[in-house]
């Protein structure tokens, strides 16, 4: 049975990384400079059709004539692309390239891009290497990672920090307003020291012992004094 569109390349699609769609709207993009020809991979088109390819078609040799036309077609054009020749136009359709000089080109141009390819592997092969004139030292052993303890690392890292234990604190004896008082108190006899004011009292009622003299301070009530920073605080009756 014929191709009821009288084309015999009308069925065949192409997957490309620059194009997706019907073999014969690629050939109109590239002849209308939509699509350069240098993004279209032709050793990768020849494989797609090869794949498609049925060979008890009836019509399997008209179609392997028709695509073989075409990407000889666009061989010439891409080699023509890549080594424009300092010919005018005119000089070129009066005296077309032979098979062997376009044999020649298409060589050339297999080694450009197989060399570029070389480099590409070797460029991406050493990613993450930097030149240095100081060599590295030798390091015995191997570094050997293990996949649990990583995934643990990980997972302690970005989950939430366990609470900090207070237990060692003991309990507060003292509210804010009672030490306050107590304060108030010390400092009728003018002032005071602060490390002398809570030296028998444990650490976490220190602690409210000094929010008490920040609040008492803020209101009015003391002035705070330190002659160098961290160095001793004396408390002073209010002005």
């Amino acid at each position: 049975m014929n191709d009821p569109s009288g084309r015999s390349l009308s069925d065949f699609t192409v997957e490309l990384e620059v194009y997706s769609g019907p073999y014969e709207w690629l050939l109109a993009l590239i002849l209308k400079d939509e699509l350069e020809i240098f993004e279209v991979p032709l050793r990768e088109l020849v494989g797609l059709y090869l794949q498609s390819r049925n060979p008890n078609a009836p019509n399997a040799l008209e179609r392997d004539s028709e695509f073989a036309g075409s990407a000889a077609a666009l061989i010439l054009l891409k080699s023509r692309t890549l080594f424009p020749d300092t010919a005018s136009p005119e000089d070129l359709e009066e005296n077309p390239l032979s098979p062997e000089q376009l044999a020649d080109r298409l060589s050339q141009y297999l080694k450009v891009r197989r060399g570029a390819e070389a480099l590409r592997e070797r460029l991406s092969s050493n990613a993450g290497h930097y030149p240095s004139a100081h060599a590295a030292p030798p390091r015995p052993g191997r570094l050997e990672i293990n996949r649990e303890r990583l995934v643990e690392a990980a997972r302690r890292t970005f989950s939430r920090l366990a609470e900090p234990s207070i237990g060692h604190l003991g309990p507060i004896t003292l509210t804010l307003q009672e030490l306050a008082s107590v304060i108030l108190a010390a400092l009728t006899a003018g002032p005071v020291s602060f490390e002398e004011l809570v030296m028998e009292m444990d650490l976490l009622n220190k602690a409210v012992a000094f929010a008490a003299a920040l609040s008492l301070a803020q209101e009015g009530s003391l002035r705070l004094s330190q002659t160098e920073p961290l160095g001793p605080l004396t408390l002073k009756p209010g002005a």
